[in-house]
């Protein structure tokens, strides 16, 4: 059966961006950055921004396409009742798949530590 990544675990509101950057924490790897913040809900939600250091549209769009895979491929890392931003960083475009699948899996694992 294959995963997908359902409407309802995606952020696609401005306030919950928003949200998400104010009011959480964050953790720093070299090709992104990982947000996050209780949403109070019995999902996780999810949210991706790529701006424009990255790199052009056509750019900009690969970085986001290999994010939403990652995070479909390791859906099992995400608590439920969080909701986690991923902001690519200027490295994102240059790096590999497996790095940066790597390096978004130990952001995600270190929402977990207490």
């Amino acid at each position: 059966m294959a995963r997908v990544l359902k409407d309802k675990n995606k952020i696609r509101m401005r306030r919950d961006f928003t949200r998400t950057y104010k009011k959480g924490r964050s953790h720093i790897a070299p090709s992104a950055v990982l947000c996050y913040h209780k949403n109070h809900l019995d999902v996780f939600r999810v949210g991706f921004t790529v701006s424009k250091k990255v790199g052009k549209a056509v750019e900009r769009n690969k970085v986001r396409r290999r994010m939403k895979e990652i995070v479909r491929n390791r859906l099992d890392l995400f608590a439920p009742g969080i909701d986690y931003v991923f902001v690519a960083r200027k490295k994102a475009g240059y790096v590999s798949f497996s790095r940066l699948e790597q390096e978004m899996a130990e952001l995600v694992k270190r929402t977990k530590k207490p």
